[in-house]
């Protein structure tokens, strides 16, 4: 009779109970009132729709970020730039999003900004996407980074030899080769930006059909009292982020068969 270890009774019991049970409480409580009453309000389309968005935007703008820190971390390991950079890409990670929104807010709200509006950047589109850029961006400079690693340095040499300064070298040997680890860093990114609530919140405020996502919209369904449609509006959610992560899970595989048969 096989020996039970400590982890495999750890582990599966608190997984379950923890993690899936979770998630399988708000779909068990999704309601057929509750998806009319959700489906039928034009304010929950549009925080779909700012939610895409902005989350794209923010994951695009994450994965551009993330391809400079890249370029640092092969050509200038040994710069304050890099070392800065890199020390500063854990922050958004260990800081309270709250506090995140907040530094966003006195950034780039009316008192330095005020020029562009009364609000500055405040409250509009484009602070959600700065929020979920911040928090998100993290995820994409070290998929990018830890790609970057893997890279036989010898491919870059030879361009350098070739006459490639490091601005092409990067461009024409390198991007190419972290092709896999944009994508990854794309949709991971993405994934976290649809997903942020405080940041957002703080930054880009909570105004109905204008600033809303998703995130915002079920608290809001809650605080109104309307738990029906906030328990649709989340399990929409999980269905969406669940579609991320099969997206990603294929890629991958497809990723492992395409190396393995090279």
């Amino acid at each position: 009779m096989r020996k039970v270890s400590i982890w495999e009774v750890l582990f599966v019991p608190l997984f379950f109970l923890l993690i899936v049970y979770p998630v399988l409480a708000i779909i068990g409580n999704v309601t057929m009132e509750g998806m009319i009453k959700t489906f039928d309000d034009p304010i929950f389309w549009d925080a779909v729709k700012n939610t895409l968005v902005t989350a794209f935007f923010a994951a695009l703008l994450g994965v551009l970020m993330a391809l400079g820190f890249g370029y640092f971390y092969i050509f200038h390991p040994g710069t304050i730039v890099y070392k800065i950079a890199d020390f500063m890409n854990d922050l958004p990670i260990a800081l309270p999003h709250t506090v995140a929104g907040l530094a966003l807010l006195l950034a780039f709200g009316r008192n330095m900004f005020g020029f562009i509006g009364p609000t500055g950047l405040a409250f509009t589109l484009v602070a959600v996407v700065l929020a979920m850029f911040f928090v998100s961006y993290p995820l994409a400079a070290r998929t990018i980074a830890s790609a970057a690693e893997e890279i036989d340095m010898e491919q870059i040499n030879v361009a350098r030899t070739l006459g490639d300064n490091p601005q092409k070298a990067y461009q024409r040997v390198v991007i190419p080769l972290l092709g896999e680890a944009i994508f990854s860093g794309f949709v991971l990114s993405f994934s976290r930006s649809i997903s942020e609530f405080a940041a957002v919140i703080m930054f880009g405020g909570n105004v109905p059909g204008m600033t809303q996502v998703l995130a915002s919209y079920v608290f809001t369904k809650v605080e109104e009292g309307e738990v029906s449609m906030a328990v649709t509006a989340s399990a929409f959610c999980i269905l969406l982020s669940l579609m991320l992560v099969v997206i990603l899970r294929m890629r991958e595989k497809l990723h492992a068969r395409s190396a393995e048969s090279a």
